[in-house]
């Protein structure tokens, strides 16, 4: 990008010392780091586990599943610790995006061959006799997939809708993260008449993917949110997701769209909003950020790789690791 775009930062409000507050600042000092606790992940006690390391490490925000249990858990938890605790957000689906899904296995076609077992991030899958799925485990990654020699396995849409009034109505739940694939303006306009009421004094934040999408459509679907919010709208950039690599250049992708979204705002003579890159971040996306061309960037929104970091290991350990992992992202 030959230009920074026009940037609009959200300030820290000292009248709100609250999470939400220092949320705000962070995302302003470009900062901003957020555990992705998964669209579809619902083991709810090892979703408050993270949540309780990953808040004692520094993150600004917990993000969710919709799920009234992981909720009610991660509340707990939070509730628990000392000090000023972080926003509690929850992702919802717009339509059927890849975050909200699950693994389905098809019995008769299934040999029991392991071949799917090491590829699970979180040992959602066991083979005891049969092939056995911890639904709760599973978050949709889709790993194990192409490893099944006979299609036993499949992707199926992970349903929410039963659940978002729930959720939405929850007192400790600040803010509201909207996936989107296809980035619909009119479906998201929808989303607002029906839910506007429990969104009115949320954060908002749009996850999506950028490629193939027209400026205007963009442009469109930020500017519905920025009129149903009163707080400042997130952009989520999402690279490569649920992609849980450690490769150098596995966050690439992101920086690239993150870069696409700003330039277009630019030229659209746009303030670019708080604008955070998800899919694919790992250590190295650290680094990357130091370059002056991802000053626009306000942080990050780490999952698969901020999970399995910490998945095994004991609390002390697991605490440190944490915030080592969380510190890499305190530029200023």
């Amino acid at each position: 990008m030959e230009h920074l775009p026009l940037i609009h930062r959200p300030t820290a409000d000292p009248s709100r010392p609250d999470g939400m507050g220092q949320m705000l600042a962070a995302l302003a000092q470009r900062r901003f780091f957020k555990l992705i606790g998964g669209g579809s992940l619902t083991e709810a006690p090892k979703i408050a586990w993270l949540a309780g390391i990953f808040s004692k490490a520094g993150a600004h925000c917990i993000d969710i599943a919709p799920d009234p249990a992981v909720l009610s858990a991660v509340v707990s938890e939070l509730e628990s610790l000392p000090g000023v605790p972080p926003v509690l957000m929850v992702s919802l689906p717009l339509d059927p995006d890849p975050h909200f899904r699950k693994i389905e296995l098809n019995e008769p076609g299934c040999i029991r061959c392991g071949a799917c077992l090491p590829v699970c991030p979180t040992e959602a899958l066991t083979l005891p006799e049969a092939l056995e799925i911890s639904q709760s485990l599973c978050y949709g990654c889709g790993r194990c997939v192409p490893t099944c020699p006979t299609d036993a396995l499949s992707l199926l849409p992970f349903q929410v809708d039963a659940q978002i009034e729930t959720v939405l109505s929850h007192p400790q739940v600040q803010a509201v993260e909207i996936h989107s694939r296809y980035v619909d303006p009119f479906m998201l306009e929808t989303f607002f008449e029906r839910w506007g009421t429990l969104l009115q004094d949320k954060l908002i934040s749009l996850c999506f993917r950028v490629d193939g999408l027209p400026a205007g459509q963009i442009l469109a679907f930020y500017d519905i949110a920025s009129k149903n919010s009163s707080l400042p709208v997130i952009l989520q950039v999402d690279g490569a997701p649920m992609s849980g690599s450690e490769d150098p250049d596995a966050s690439r992708p992101a920086l690239e769209a993150a870069v696409k979204v700003a330039t277009l705002f630019s030229d659209s003579g746009t303030p670019l909003p708080p604008l955070t890159i998800s899919g694919g971040i790992n250590v190295t996306t650290s680094e990357f950020l130091k370059n002056e061309c991802y000053a626009f960037i306000s942080g990050v929104g780490m999952g698969t790789v901020a999970r399995k970091t910490i998945w095994t290991l004991p609390d002390e350990l697991a605490e440190q690791t944490a915030a080592r992992l969380v510190s890499l992202f305190m530029r200023s």
